[in-house]
């Protein structure tokens, strides 16, 4: 239950809650950070505030929904949008394969009147340099969320960053710029894209949903592509054989740029509950070369549709 806000005390987008609201997800995360640590995670818990820097010019969405604020010394703060690179931040020095589990709020300001709260609570795994398939850490994922996750009504989405990233390459087109005009579904923009640069599958990613997308990309994709499509496919048919509803989104970015490799989302009841996927390059971002893959899940949008 959230408390009525009607004599307007609390901030636009925040919210009181009482009874379940508070303890369901709270004891979500503490079975989940319990039997990830029993199955060998490092269950870690990074700070609330961070360098701005190590987030600038990385998210796809509008960087006026970070919550940003300054330090003692004066540096510019941001409250955490996102635990993924913060683990990459705290592990880039490493060596070893490591396993991390957490789970806490993360803080983007989101649109006026939408009814959408600015803090989440999520939980996530973060993969380092192991050597498992990225449909079979999607599998421990699912196996690690069991009791918390209903996968009988899941529909999970493989998308790949790759693909996108090798047209961008192969056309000349700046990647970020590409990315954001992808992940905005500005159709039009892409049109001009694939006329300006010849390239007619720029236009035609966003409609690469579903079961048909598959076979309507290979026909189409120049053989530069056709490895990451093939890894799409991988993933798709290993879920499928576990009894998991999977299909195909090449169209989809993630919320941030370093992704690398396959992006996974998954919704129930239409409520985007699941995202992740492949960021091998955002450990470069702290001077680094390390594997990475990342798995996480929305607590608040699973709550609203298994409550």
């Amino acid at each position: 239950m959230i408390w009525s806000n009607s004599k307007g005390s609390i901030p636009e987008g925040w919210y009181e809650l009482q009874s379940g609201d508070v303890i369901r997800p709270k004891r979500w995360m503490l079975s989940f950070l319990e039997k990830a640590e029993s199955s060998g995670y490092a269950v870690i818990d990074p700070p609330l505030l961070e360098y701005y820097s190590h987030y600038q010019n990385l998210a796809l969405f509008d960087e006026s929904a970070y919550y940003r604020l300054f330090g003692n010394d004066g540096e510019l703060l941001v409250m955490r949008p996102d635990y993924t690179l913060q683990i990459a931040r705290k592990l880039a020095d490493g060596h070893e394969p490591m396993r991390v589990a957490y789970a806490g709020a993360v803080y983007r300001r989101t649109v006026k009147h939408s009814g959408q709260p600015h803090e989440r609570q999520q939980l996530g795994l973060e993969w380092v340099d192991g050597e498992e398939k990225d449909s079979h850490l999607i599998e421990s994922f699912l196996d690690m969320t069991e009791g918390v996750l209903p996968t009988e009504r899941l529909t999970i989405k493989i998308g790949s960053a790759a693909v996108i990233s090798l047209i961008a390459k192969e056309t000349g087109i700046q990647e970020r710029t590409f990315r954001k005009i992808l992940a905005l579904r500005n159709l039009e923009s892409l049109r001009e894209l694939a006329e300006t640069y010849r390239y007619p599958l720029i236009a035609k990613l966003p409609f690469l949903i579903g079961n048909s997308a598959l076979e309507e990309l290979r026909s189409e994709a120049p053989e530069s592509l056709k490895e990451a499509i093939g890894e799409v496919d991988e993933a798709v048919q290993h879920l499928r054989t576990i009894g998991l509803e999977v299909s195909y989104d090449f169209g989809q970015t993630g919320d941030f740029d370093y992704y690398s490799g396959l992006t996974v989302t998954g919704s129930v009841e239409g409520k985007r509950v699941l995202s992740g996927g492949r960021y091998d390059s955002l450990y470069g971002h702290f001077g680094h070369s390390r594997r990475a893959f990342g798995m996480s899940l929305d607590l608040e949008q699973l709550d609203e549709v298994i409550k």
